[in-house]
């Protein structure tokens, strides 16, 4: 092994107690951070050393420790225990209070507890920790869990999100009102028709789509993290003709293996998942073509919504073409090879409708938007949320829209969203 994939081996061992296990695999593959930086991930596979029988490719029997290390960060990032259950000659947390286990976090990750991360939820075998700027949640995030067995033996560590830089946040005071961005309120405020379990039927119901506005009441940032690199298309595919032609399709590598050199010689890491407008274009005939083959007699049926860069494809997610959607729309991702524009295999989800054939289509609305906005305003919060904005390159301060509850379109009546 490279020696220096063996001081972190050794690193490990030592740090959660791994004297009874043997390292069994490990791997290394590209990752992103929330900011889309590129960095190197070392994963670690130990089994307990009283396991002799042969174990099947793919599978981690109970006790099973899976250890990522972050390369570029230098940092231990996701400890876990199979099944909850640890061989370890270690007991981190004898006492399983919040300072104790805040305190690990402190010498894991040069974090202070109090300052950068707070506790935001306890349980008998566990914590959670979350930062915040000035006491306001920022977005991506950062949160960390840790959780512990009876005996306070660590059986989980995993931190997602970054430490944000004070460099990176353009602090202001929250002024941001409803009455002053009225016209994005209403347009968040959708008429969906969203399935009942209970009732067996789709229920009409007017419901608002969280978004992020930002302080000047000008523009709104996705409530999604992986959609605000999305790139908006929004156009309706159409031919004259079916497309005699067989779609040939590969298999899709989501995981990005990398080699030893290539790692610690952080290659590619400064390489933005970006799109060009060239590859726009063309995804958009790329995506006619499949269609026309897969769907010769769907023409205008589909809507090509957005394309989203990957880091071995391009996605490219059609929709349905249609007014007042369920919440799961019926779609199809085109996946492209980001070099040569050619098919590498597509996806259609609607084997997941077969669940929703016996259920009643939704009634049709009687409500109008307008008297569903007025039922709705005192339902509806704006939350202060520091927000990552591309366009600064900075945190900038923006008001959470959303609501809870949501307006039935054919009684009128004020509904809890988790009844439905």
């Amino acid at each position: 092994m490279d020696k220096r994939l063996q001081k972190i081996v050794d690193e490990a061992q030592e740090k959660f107690g791994l004297d009874a296990y043997r390292l069994e695999r490990h791997s290394i593959y590209k990752d992103r951070d929330t900011m889309g930086d590129a960095y190197y991930m070392f994963t670690m596979e130990w089994f307990p050393k009283e396991l002799n029988e042969l174990i099947e490719e793919g599978y981690n029997p109970a006790g099973t420790t899976i250890v990522e290390y972050a390369i570029q960060k230098q940092h231990f990032c996701n400890v876990s225990f199979v099944q909850g259950e640890s061989f370890s000659t270690k007991t981190h947390f004898p006492s399983k209070t919040v300072d104790e286990v805040a305190a690990w976090l402190e010498e894991e990750t040069g974090l202070v507890y109090k300052q950068d991360f707070k506790l935001t939820q306890a349980n008998a075998n566990g914590f959670q920790f979350e930062s915040d700027i000035d006491g306001i949640y920022f977005s991506p995030s950062c949160m960390i869990e840790v959780d512990f067995d009876d005996v306070g033996k660590l059986t989980s560590y995993h931190s997602y999100g970054m430490n944000l830089s004070q460099d990176l946040v353009e602090r202001s005071k929250f002024m941001l009102t409803l009455e002053e961005i009225e016209p994005i309120v209403k347009k968040q405020l959708q008429l969906v028709n969203l399935p009942s379990e209970t009732e067996k039927r789709f229920v009409p119901v007017y419901a608002m789509e969280e978004v992020y506005v930002t302080a000047n009441g000008n523009r709104i940032i996705p409530f999604m993290e992986h959609e605000r690199s999305e790139v908006k298309v929004d156009v309706v595919i159409e031919w004259n003709k079916p497309l005699e032609e067989r779609i040939d399709r590969e298999e899709i590598t989501i995981v990005s293996e990398a080699s030893v050199e290539e790692a610690f010689g952080n290659v590619d890491a400064d390489k933005r998942l970006t799109l060009s407008a060239d590859q726009i274009e063309r995804s958009k005939k790329v995506v006619r073509d499949v269609l026309r083959a897969e769907y010769p007699d769907e023409s205008g049926k589909w809507k090509l919504s957005k394309l989203q860069c990957q880091e071995n494809f391009i996605e490219a997610h059609c929709e349905i073409n249609e007014e007042n959607p369920t919440i799961f729309n019926r779609k199809v991702v085109v996946f492209m090879n980001p070099e040569t524009m050619k098919v590498m295999n597509y996806l259609d989800n609607s084997s997941m409708f077969e669940i929703f054939e016996a259920f009643l289509p939704a009634a049709k609305a009687v409500v109008t938007h307008e008297e569903a906005f007025e039922k709705m305003i005192p339902y509806i919060t704006l939350d202060p949320t520091y927000v990552y904005d591309e366009f600064v390159g900075k945190y900038i301060l923006c008001g959470l829209l959303d609501a809870a509850e949501c307006v039935d379109a054919v009684t009128g009546g004020i509904v809890d969203l988790g009844d439905i």
